[in-house]
């Protein structure tokens, strides 16, 4: 009996030696800098610690880890290094977004960051860019957690003839043409027939007259008017 309980702990102990090699090498591929996670193996049961500069990395280690065949249990213990400050969290976030290639006129992401978590809240016209915006924020140093609360707007043909009318409306106007549409100081969303206008104008002329340029589209069966005028 002594015999076979040192031939199972034996046994045991090669397994988590295995288990922990293939982790290692499911990790390898990812850039952890100077310090890396440590994993360590007890019975099946795999306990990953270190600290890790991006919510993203924290998360794709955990996923890479799963991957591999063997683990009872995973305990994450992993830690996220803070960042400077949230306002300096902010203005990367927002540099973020608006330099996402896919992010137009017809989108709207809406948020503020406290204690490291980002709390993102509007509508995107597509899941695809959702999830871009979502690991782009993630890979962000600093970020703690995400707090999504940004609706995917369903498919509607109606509703997708409705945005390109009142975009053209409003930025066919000679107050908008000294505006860049990289970065357009008015979105239009549009769910079902109701449009939000949201943005930032220059004074309160553009807003009336963006607001009178959506009004009179056919179709729009709401409107509701969020644009801001920029103080001064």
């Amino acid at each position: 009996m002594i015999f076979l309980a040192a031939a199972v702990h034996a046994a045991a102990q090669t397994a988590d030696t295995e288990l922990t090699r293939n982790i290692q090498k499911q990790l390898s591929g990812l850039d952890y800098g100077s310090r890396r996670p440590v994993v360590s193996v007890s019975g099946g049961v795999v306990t990953i610690t270190g600290t890790v500069v991006s919510l993203w990395l924290k998360e794709e280690t955990i996923k890479r880890a799963l991957k591999v065949t063997g683990i009872g249990e995973l305990v994450s213990e992993l830690m996220i290094a803070k960042a400077e400050s949230d306002e300096k969290l902010a203005m990367e976030v927002v540099d973020k977004i608006q330099h996402y290639d896919l992010f137009t006129v017809y989108d709207d992401f809406q948020g503020n960051v406290k204690n490291g978590v980002v709390f993102l809240r509007g509508a995107v016209t597509d899941e695809k860019k959702l999830d871009d915006v979502i690991e782009r924020v993630a890979k962000i140093r600093g970020v703690q957690a995400i707090d999504n609360k940004v609706t995917v707007l369903p498919a509607n043909q109606d509703d997708n003839r409705l945005r390109s009318a009142i975009a053209t409306a409003i930025y066919s106007l000679t107050d908008f043409e000294r505006y860049s549409m990289a970065n357009p100081p008015i979105h239009v969303i549009v769910n079902r027939g109701h449009v939000t206008l949201v943005g930032v104008v220059r004074s309160d002329i553009e807003k009336r007259k963006a607001y009178e340029a959506a009004r009179f589209i056919n179709g729009v069966l709401a409107l509701e008017d969020k644009v801001v005028v920029a103080k001064r």
